[in-house]
């Protein structure tokens, strides 16, 4: 399962199992998790392909079985509304070419699932996916957490229950 917090100057990502871990123990587990970036110096074009080119290589990588995304509901901003839609799209094509399934959640779904509440702050957010996957330290940076956030919500949904207990 891969999370993905899409934009197109950072994108972050995380790769999440929900099989049982060595020790016995069910419930997820964090593989990995980074960020794609593209320099707002390149042309569009440049940081598209470069964006696209990346996000396949993530998908050959690690060849999840599903893509989890945030649905964005609005933006603010005009211009980071347009970059982070690019970015979204881009996935959208990357997992149809790779045939994974892709689904969309909204940050609150998300917050919900995994913090309990749907107004959590990033702090709390951060805080419950340490707790949730026995992390040594909090997720960082911001993207990399809301895209392991991503993963654990779909895990949650997929399980039934709509919320994560830690282990």
């Amino acid at each position: 399962m891969v999370g993905i917090d899409p934009g197109l100057s950072r994108c972050g990502y995380g790769v999440v199992s929900d099989a049982k871990s060595l020790a016995g123990r069910s419930g997820a587990t964090f593989l990995s998790g980074g960020l794609i970036t593209t320099s707002p110096d390149a042309s569009l074009g440049s940081r598209l392909r470069v964006f696209s080119n990346d996000i396949k290589s993530l998908l050959g990588e690690f060849e999840p079985e599903v893509i989890a995304i945030e649905r964005i509901l609005f933006r603010k901003n005009a211009k980071t509304a347009f970059a982070v839609g690019q970015a979204v799209g881009l996935v959208h094509m990357a997992c149809h070419d790779a045939g994974i399934p892709l689904v969309e959640y909204s940050a609150a779904e998300v917050k919900l699932a995994v913090a309990g509440y749907g107004n959590a702050t990033k702090f709390q957010m951060q805080r419950m996916i340490q707790l949730l996957l026995d992390l040594e330290k909090l997720p960082e940076p911001p993207d990399v957490a809301d895209a392991i956030a991503l993963g654990l919500c779909h895990i949650a949904k997929v399980k039934g229950s709509g919320v994560l207990q830690a282990n």
